[in-house]
C-alpha cells in the first residue's frame, strides 16, 4: 500500500483529519467513510481569557473582558424580573440563576481575576442569603472607554505584572483617567490581581 494512502486511512481510523485550519472527523458508525466538520479555534483566537503573553497590546483585551464580567456581575446578572429584599433595613437583589450560587459566582469572575481577586470581591460586595447570592439593590459604574485605552508597563516578572493604563472618557466628558492594574500569571494565564470593585 502506498505511504500517503497508509497515513490516510490511519487518521480516518483514528478518526481526525486536519483541513484548512478546522478539523474533519469521521463519522462514528460502522462502514461508514462520512466526514463531519469540528470546530476548531485558529491560533490567536481563543479569547482574552486565555492571554499567555502580556505586552502593551494584549492586556487591553483583558481589561476589556475583565469589565465587562465585572459589569454583568454587578448588576445581578440577567435579573429581569428583580427579586428583592430587605436585610438590616437596606433592599437587596438576589442575583440571576447562573451566578445564583457562591460556587457560580466565582467561577464566573475567575475567568478573567485570580482566585483571591475574586473571593475578596464575593465576600465584600454580595451576600449570601437563603442559599442565593444577593447584592446590594443599586448599579454603579463609570463611562471611561477601556477598549481604547493606552498602555504602559511598569513591572513584570514570568508569574506577575503591573500596567498602569491612560483610560479615555467619552467626547465633551473628561480628558481620560490613569488606571493601576496588578496581574498574575495562573495556570498558564494572566489574570488580574485585584478585585473588580477597586479596579473599575
Amino acid at each position: 500500500m502506498n505511504k500517503k494512502w497508509m497515513i490516510g486511512s490511519l487518521a480516518l481510523s483514528i478518526g481526525l483529519i486536519s483541513v484548512s485550519g478546522g478539523a474533519m472527523a469521521a463519522s462514528p458508525s460502522a462502514g461508514s467513510t462520512e466526514i463531519k466538520k469540528v470546530a476548531v479555534s485558529a491560533p490567536g483566537k481563543e479569547g482574552p481569557a486565555t492571554i499567555n503573553n502580556l505586552t502593551v497590546k494584549s492586556i487591553i483585551p483583558l481589561v476589556v473582558h475583565a469589565r465587562a464580567l465585572y459589569f454583568y456581575s454587578n448588576r445581578g446578572g440577567n435579573i429581569f424580573p428583580i427579586e428583592t429584599f430587605t436585610y438590616k433595613a437596606q433592599e437587596y437583589r438576589y442575583l440571576s440563576s447562573d451566578l445564583g450560587t457562591k460556587t457560580k459566582l466565582m467561577n464566573y469572575i475567575k475567568k478573567a481575576y485570580t482566585h483571591n481577586a475574586a473571593a475578596y470581591y464575593v465576600q465584600t460586595q454580595f451576600l449570601e442569603h437563603n442559599g442565593r447570592m444577593s447584592q446590594v439593590n443599586a448599579d454603579v459604574g463609570n463611562l471611561l472607554m477601556y477598549e481604547k485605552a493606552t498602555a504602559r508597563m511598569l513591572s513584570k516578572t514570568a508569574t506577575t505584572a503591573e500596567f498602569e493604563l491612560t483610560v479615555p472618557y467619552p467626547e465633551a466628558q473628561g480628558s481620560s483617567e490613569s488606571v493601576y492594574v496588578k496581574l498574575k500569571k495562573v495556570e498558564g494565564y494572566w489574570r488580574i490581581d485585584m478585585s473588580p470593585d477597586i479596579l473599575f
